[in-house]
């Protein structure tokens, strides 16, 4: 049974990518040719192929799926359905950022993971190590720990303390991936060189999930240069809204387009 690492591996050399497309369908900014759950799922599924040739990875946020209540939750399944028709190899991360214990955490595991049939699942550590414990039966899929986001405010948190929270995560996510192998960490690429550099010597043998990368203001280079070739570099806006910035073509021209551009400045960057 290959593991999520080993399809990682596979689809990053077939591609030469290491490009995840998040899936956050805001229906501010989907055109109003698209309402309504049939033209977003049109819209996604138009991305989808569009970007197929350069995405390693899908990741789906949750969220904006949710709140449409049961239509949106069908809605969701589709597009993880619609992903595995265009683009097979590619994986899926739900972007959920689930956290709780026991039974909770092992429901939510086998939502995301059985029902669903993603790949990977972000999740929420800040309960504690033993929140991750029921993740660990899966070995095939992929657990992303929170580690230091994007975000403003982690600062309130993340970052406070000696040594800062964020250190003791790492450290305590290598210890577990020692034994189970699949786990990776999120971390923002607005954060400075110097704090992804720490991450990955506090855990080396974890790969990074990193989002920020395009409308959040991330510096490719900056991540790819201390964080190597083993991350997925997560897109969302400036791929799925590229639409906006290039008049004339296709909303799926023109998120390939963009997608193109940041898998070229990977290839630039890494030997694959």
């Amino acid at each position: 049974m290959s593991t999520f690492y080993d399809r990682f591996l596979a689809r990053r050399g077939a591609l030469r990518s290491v490009l995840c497309v998040g899936i956050d369908p805001d229906p501010a900014a989907i055109p109003n040719s698209d309402s309504g759950i049939e033209g977003t799922f049109s819209f996604l599924r138009e991305i989808i192929q569009a970007t197929a040739p350069y995405a390693c990875a899908y990741k789906p946020n949750v969220a904006f799926f949710e709140v449409l209540g049961p239509a949106g939750w069908d809605l969701f399944g589709r597009i993880v359905q619609c992903i595995r028709r265009e683009a097979p190899e590619a994986l899926i991360v739900a972007d959920a950022k689930r956290g709780d214990l026991a039974n909770t955490a092992r429901f939510y595991a086998e939502t995301f993971f059985k029902t669903y049939n993603c790949d990977g699942l972000t999740v929420n550590p800040y309960m504690g190590m033993e929140s991750l414990a029921p993740y660990d039966q899966f070995s095939d899929r992929g657990v992303f720990a929170l580690c230091l986001t994007s975000n403003p405010g982690a600062v309130d948190f993340q970052m406070q303390g000696s040594p800062p929270l964020f250190e003791q995560v790492a450290r305590s996510v290598q210890e577990r991936n020692a034994i189970t192998r699949n786990y990776w960490m999120v971390a923002g690429a607005t954060r400075d060189a110097d704090s992804l550099s720490r991450i990955k010597s506090i855990a080396p043998s974890v790969p990074l999930l990193i989002p920020g990368v395009g409308a959040q203001g991330g510096e490719l280079a900056v991540v790819l240069r201390n964080c190597g070739a083993d991350v997925l570099v997560n897109a969302s806006r400036s791929i799925l809204y590229a639409y906006k910035e290039h008049s004339g073509v296709s909303r799926g021209e023109a998120a390939a387009r963009s997608a193109k551009n940041v898998v070229d400045e990977m290839r630039s960057l890494l030997s694959f």
